[in-house]
Protein backbone atom coordinates (compact mmCIF):
# COMPACT_ATOMS: atom_id res chain seq x y z
CA UNK A 1 0.00 0.00 0.00
CA UNK A 2 2.92 2.22 0.84
CA UNK A 3 4.72 2.00 -2.37
CA UNK A 4 1.33 2.01 -4.27
CA UNK A 5 0.77 5.56 -2.78
CA UNK A 6 4.41 7.03 -3.02
CA UNK A 7 3.82 5.90 -7.29
CA UNK A 8 0.53 7.66 -6.91
CA UNK A 9 2.46 10.80 -5.85
CA UNK A 10 5.80 10.57 -8.46
CA UNK A 11 2.63 10.06 -11.15
CA UNK A 12 0.89 12.69 -9.69
CA UNK A 13 3.76 15.29 -9.73
CA UNK A 14 4.64 14.02 -13.69
CA UNK A 15 0.78 15.14 -14.32
CA UNK A 16 0.83 18.43 -13.69
CA UNK A 17 4.21 19.13 -15.30
CA UNK A 18 1.76 17.40 -18.56
CA UNK A 19 -1.12 19.40 -17.72
CA UNK A 20 1.11 22.58 -17.17
CA UNK A 21 2.26 22.07 -21.03
CA UNK A 22 -0.97 21.31 -22.38
CA UNK A 23 -2.69 24.39 -20.76
CA UNK A 24 0.16 26.59 -22.00
CA UNK A 25 -0.78 25.50 -25.20
CA UNK A 26 -4.55 26.86 -25.17
CA UNK A 27 -3.83 30.47 -23.23
CA UNK A 28 -3.44 33.45 -24.87
CA UNK A 29 -0.24 34.07 -23.24
CA UNK A 30 2.89 32.00 -23.36
CA UNK A 31 3.41 30.55 -19.27
CA UNK A 32 7.13 30.44 -20.11
CA UNK A 33 7.78 33.81 -19.80
CA UNK A 34 7.32 33.49 -15.95
CA UNK A 35 10.20 31.20 -15.46
CA UNK A 36 13.12 32.53 -13.26
CA UNK A 37 14.95 35.64 -15.13
CA UNK A 38 18.46 36.58 -13.47
CA UNK A 39 18.69 39.45 -11.18
CA UNK A 40 14.84 41.18 -12.37
CA UNK A 41 12.31 41.54 -10.11
CA UNK A 42 9.66 40.07 -12.68
CA UNK A 43 11.36 36.63 -12.47
CA UNK A 44 11.03 36.16 -9.03
CA UNK A 45 8.19 33.84 -8.84
CA UNK A 46 9.82 31.35 -11.78
CA UNK A 47 11.68 30.51 -8.46
CA UNK A 48 8.34 28.58 -8.09
CA UNK A 49 7.02 28.08 -11.14
CA UNK A 50 9.93 27.35 -13.22
CA UNK A 51 10.14 23.48 -12.54
CA UNK A 52 6.50 23.55 -14.40
CA UNK A 53 7.12 25.09 -17.80
CA UNK A 54 8.74 23.40 -20.40
CA UNK A 55 10.34 24.92 -23.50
CA UNK A 56 8.35 22.16 -25.87
CA UNK A 57 7.35 18.58 -25.46
CA UNK A 58 10.89 17.12 -26.17
CA UNK A 59 12.02 18.93 -23.25
CA UNK A 60 8.85 17.97 -20.97
CA UNK A 61 9.60 13.96 -22.21
CA UNK A 62 13.10 14.60 -21.39
CA UNK A 63 12.75 15.30 -18.00
CA UNK A 64 9.34 12.76 -17.17
CA UNK A 65 11.23 9.92 -16.53
CA UNK A 66 14.21 11.08 -15.07
CA UNK A 67 12.09 12.95 -12.61
CA UNK A 68 9.33 10.14 -12.28
CA UNK A 69 12.21 7.31 -11.35
CA UNK A 70 13.88 9.82 -8.79
CA UNK A 71 10.53 11.16 -7.37
CA UNK A 72 9.38 7.52 -6.44
CA UNK A 73 12.58 6.38 -4.83
CA UNK A 74 13.19 9.71 -2.90
CA UNK A 75 9.28 9.40 -1.74
CA UNK A 76 10.01 5.88 -1.33
CA UNK A 77 13.30 6.15 1.57
CA UNK A 78 10.62 9.47 3.04
CA UNK A 79 7.83 11.16 2.14
CA UNK A 80 8.25 14.05 4.82
CA UNK A 81 12.25 14.16 3.82
CA UNK A 82 11.29 14.38 0.13
CA UNK A 83 8.65 17.08 0.69
CA UNK A 84 11.10 19.41 2.58
CA UNK A 85 14.16 18.34 0.01
CA UNK A 86 12.16 19.47 -2.90
CA UNK A 87 11.10 22.31 -1.13
CA UNK A 88 14.83 23.20 -0.11
CA UNK A 89 15.66 22.34 -3.89
CA UNK A 90 13.49 24.58 -5.12
CA UNK A 91 13.61 27.50 -3.29
CA UNK A 92 17.81 27.48 -2.69
CA UNK A 93 18.02 26.39 -6.09
CA UNK A 94 15.57 28.87 -7.89
CA UNK A 95 17.31 31.92 -5.61
CA UNK A 96 20.91 30.85 -6.78
CA UNK A 97 19.76 30.97 -10.56
CA UNK A 98 17.93 33.98 -9.84
CA UNK A 99 21.50 35.62 -8.55
CA UNK A 100 24.18 34.31 -10.39
CA UNK A 101 22.31 32.95 -13.62
CA UNK A 102 23.23 34.65 -17.21
CA UNK A 103 21.87 37.72 -17.84
CA UNK A 104 19.15 37.62 -20.40
CA UNK A 105 18.18 34.31 -19.99
CA UNK A 106 14.69 32.81 -18.88
CA UNK A 107 14.90 29.58 -17.05
CA UNK A 108 12.30 27.29 -16.95
CA UNK A 109 12.18 23.37 -16.54
CA UNK A 110 12.21 20.59 -14.04
CA UNK A 111 15.71 19.56 -14.91
CA UNK A 112 17.04 21.74 -11.71
CA UNK A 113 14.49 19.31 -9.50
CA UNK A 114 15.90 16.59 -11.36
CA UNK A 115 19.49 17.43 -10.75
CA UNK A 116 18.96 18.54 -6.66
CA UNK A 117 17.36 14.98 -6.54
CA UNK A 118 20.11 13.56 -7.57
CA UNK A 119 22.60 15.36 -5.38
CA UNK A 120 20.03 14.51 -2.87
CA UNK A 121 19.81 11.16 -3.48
CA UNK A 122 23.72 10.79 -4.16
CA UNK A 123 24.71 12.35 -0.21
CA UNK A 124 21.57 10.70 1.80
CA UNK A 125 23.74 7.73 2.66
CA UNK A 126 26.99 10.00 3.77
CA UNK A 127 24.10 12.37 5.78
CA UNK A 128 22.22 9.56 7.33
CA UNK A 129 24.99 7.25 7.85
CA UNK A 130 22.04 3.79 7.61
CA UNK A 131 22.02 1.12 5.61
CA UNK A 132 18.50 1.68 3.36
CA UNK A 133 20.28 5.26 2.65
CA UNK A 134 23.65 4.14 1.54
CA UNK A 135 22.27 1.72 -0.63
CA UNK A 136 19.58 4.45 -2.53
CA UNK A 137 23.02 6.58 -2.67
CA UNK A 138 25.36 3.84 -4.21
CA UNK A 139 22.11 3.06 -6.58
CA UNK A 140 21.64 6.60 -7.75
CA UNK A 141 25.60 7.31 -7.72
CA UNK A 142 25.61 4.51 -10.24
CA UNK A 143 23.16 4.78 -12.44
CA UNK A 144 22.94 8.54 -12.21
CA UNK A 145 26.43 9.81 -11.54
CA UNK A 146 27.19 10.20 -15.35
CA UNK A 147 24.50 13.25 -15.58
CA UNK A 148 27.05 14.93 -13.92
CA UNK A 149 29.44 15.21 -16.45
CA UNK A 150 26.75 17.77 -17.80
CA UNK A 151 27.72 20.09 -15.21
CA UNK A 152 30.92 20.23 -16.73
CA UNK A 153 29.85 21.26 -20.00
CA UNK A 154 28.02 24.38 -21.39
CA UNK A 155 25.34 23.71 -24.01
CA UNK A 156 23.39 26.88 -25.78
CA UNK A 157 19.71 26.59 -24.34
CA UNK A 158 20.22 24.21 -21.68
CA UNK A 159 20.13 26.23 -17.85
CA UNK A 160 23.59 24.99 -16.78
CA UNK A 161 23.25 27.16 -13.70
CA UNK A 162 19.57 25.43 -13.06
CA UNK A 163 21.67 21.79 -13.44
CA UNK A 164 24.65 23.02 -11.20
CA UNK A 165 22.40 24.84 -8.43
CA UNK A 166 19.79 21.87 -8.41
CA UNK A 167 22.39 19.15 -7.93
CA UNK A 168 24.03 22.16 -5.16
CA UNK A 169 20.60 22.57 -3.59
CA UNK A 170 19.95 18.60 -3.50
CA UNK A 171 23.02 18.18 -1.27
CA UNK A 172 22.30 21.04 1.21
CA UNK A 173 18.74 19.27 1.06
CA UNK A 174 20.43 15.91 2.18
CA UNK A 175 22.97 17.41 5.43
CA UNK A 176 19.74 19.62 6.11
CA UNK A 177 16.49 17.69 6.19
CA UNK A 178 17.34 15.57 9.13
Amino acid sequence: MKVSRNLQSAFAAIFILWLVFFVDLFLPIDLRIYGIIPRHTDGLPGILVAPFLHGNIQHLAANTGALFILLAVSLTYSREQTFKALLVIALLGGVLVWLVGRSGTVHIGASGIIFGLIGYLMFLGLFRRNWKALMISVIISIFYGGALYSLLIYVPGVSWSGHFFGFISGVVAAWWVK
